[in-house]
């Protein structure tokens, strides 16, 4: 009765490394195949056949108002210091 379990168990390991190893082998014969890659194309510019075209410079920003969304941050730190309101502009 000692040698059948002693089978019982090899044949089962057996068994389970043969499916492990059949898996494997299907899975590794219906890889997908590596995506082909192209090369870049050089820009002819970099290439010297064709001149690199001339960039226009950027306008000049218009200046900024002195107060942008009409809080004035100066009054705001003179009420904090404590300083008395001034009067209208």
């Amino acid at each position: 009765m000692r040698i059948l379990c002693s089978i019982l168990g090899g044949v089962i390991v057996l068994v389970s490394t043969a499916i492990v190893v059949f898996v494997s082998a299907d899975r590794l014969a219906h890889l997908a195949p590596a995506p082909v890659v192209r090369a870049a194309q050089v820009e002819p510019s970099a290439t010297g056949s064709l001149p690199a075209p001339v960039k226009a410079a950027p306008a000049p920003k218009p200046a900024a108002p002195s107060i942008p969304n009409g809080f004035d941050t100066e009054r705001l730190h003179a009420l904090m210091r404590g300083d008395p309101i001034l009067s209208g502009r």
